[in-house]
């Protein structure tokens, strides 16, 4: 929910994008405006754990409304509220079931503060915006298909209460085509995130400050596309780009998302087993995972050598000498070759290490969950698995 605040980087994240898609009441706990527009705006965010605490000038100009210094709080906890400086209502419009569509929604200057911390960014622009009525929000039947068609934010800072954790240059999204309701293909970014190690509570953050990072910085992108005629979802490549670390790329192709599919698992949402049971018939038609190094595999290397009190290409022999043994379990001795191969490579001189799945035909998620239970050493096998390194 909005103030909800951890973890922080999420919560604060989420919050931004919430004031888009908030569950509200449809009583009016604020004084309105007068304006039709900014009033119907005003109810969403005067949200069931939220309050709109008060807003200075509201001013109409063409087709734009603007509403300035909005400030929403907690009900519950007064030392958490979302101040905006301004907010941008262009080309809306309430449509006959009480949904607001906005040509576009700008932010400026938001702030979330709570006691623990918050978050703060200059700027979030949402074009082709579509907003549940109070009383769908209110019912819990607010639309849940992407009800925008690009999405940006700009300068995040997040703070914990000591001070700054994390800064992100930007957020973007974008839906690029529809199926009535149904997204088609989109993308999304986030683009220099930096982390300060030392501030995060989490168990990792000790072996990142023990490998030499005292921060992080990365970018992440993902770009898809699903085709309802042929049934076919393609995730191009999502790809998390650690800076003097590693870069890590994952493309996905699958066979049997027809419209029916995602219908019915948007319905089972809420309910993970039912909607595991829908995957049965998809297929996996091909798959690639490829890591690329930038000096994560040495930093790790390094550290594990010196706990074993030898040299590290004396570490890496003791690992690849192992790797026969280890990879006999997979009953394939053409991969276990690849494998070891491969892997041994990587590990000697460390540049890329890609493992890509490519089987003659679709296998379906039942066989492969089948096998996994039975044989899981035929998995390989059946998705005609490959390694290769430094490529």
């Amino acid at each position: 929910m909005m103030f909800s605040p951890t973890p922080r980087i999420a919560a604060g994240l989420c919050a931004a994008v919430s004031l888009i898609a908030l569950q509200a009441t449809p009583a009016l706990a604020f004084d309105p405006t007068g304006n039709q527009i900014a009033d119907a705006f005003l109810g969403l965010l005067d949200a069931q754990e939220g309050t709109i605490e008060s807003y200075g000038a509201v001013n109409e100009s063409g087709n734009t409304v603007t509403i300035q210094d909005l400030v929403v709080s907690n009900e519950d906890d007064q030392d958490q509220k979302v101040t905006i400086k301004s907010t941008m209502l262009s080309g809306g419009e309430i449509l006959g079931n009480g949904r607001l569509k906005l040509e576009s929604l700008d932010l400026e200057n938001l702030e979330l503060s709570a006691d623990d911390g918050g978050m703060t960014l200059a700027s979030m622009s949402v074009t082709e915006l579509v907003l549940p009525s109070s009383e769908e929000a209110a019912a819990g039947n607010a639309p849940v298909n992407a009800g925008y068609r690009t999405f940006e934010v700009d300068t995040i800072e997040v703070r914990d209460e000591d001070g700054k954790i994390a800064d992100i240059a930007k957020i973007s999204s974008s839906i690029d085509s529809m199926d009535g309701d149904l997204p088609t293909s989109g993308s999304f970014s986030l683009t220099g995130a930096t982390v300060d190690v030392k501030e995060l509570e989490v168990e990792e953050a000790k072996s990142l400050t023990d490998l030499g990072y005292e921060t992080l910085s990365f970018d992440v992108s993902a770009s898809g596309k699903w085709d309802p005629d042929a049934a076919t979802a393609d995730i191009s490549e999502l790809k998390i780009n650690a800076k003097d670390a590693a870069s890590l790329a994952i493309s996905l192709s699958f066979g049997g998302i027809t419209r029916d599919v995602v219908a019915q698992l948007e319905e089972k949402s809420e309910n993970p087993e039912e909607a595991m049971a829908l995957l049965q018939n998809v297929t996996i038609i091909n798959a690639k995972i490829r890591l690329d190094d930038e000096s994560l595999t040495g930093r790790i290397l390094d550290q594990e050598a010196k706990k074993a009190g030898v040299e590290v290409p004396v570490f890496v022999s003791g690992l690849t000498g192992s790797l026969p043994l280890m990879l006999g379990m997979l009953q394939n001795k053409e991969l276990e070759a690849q494998v070891t191969e491969a892997v041994t490579e990587y590990l000697t001189t460390p540049g890329s290490l890609e493992v890509v799945a490519s089987p003659a035909a679709p296998v379906p998620f039942s066989q492969i969950m089948g096998t996994a239970m039975i044989a899981p050493q035929m998995i390989p096998q059946i998705l005609s698995v490959g390694i290769t390194a430094n490529q």
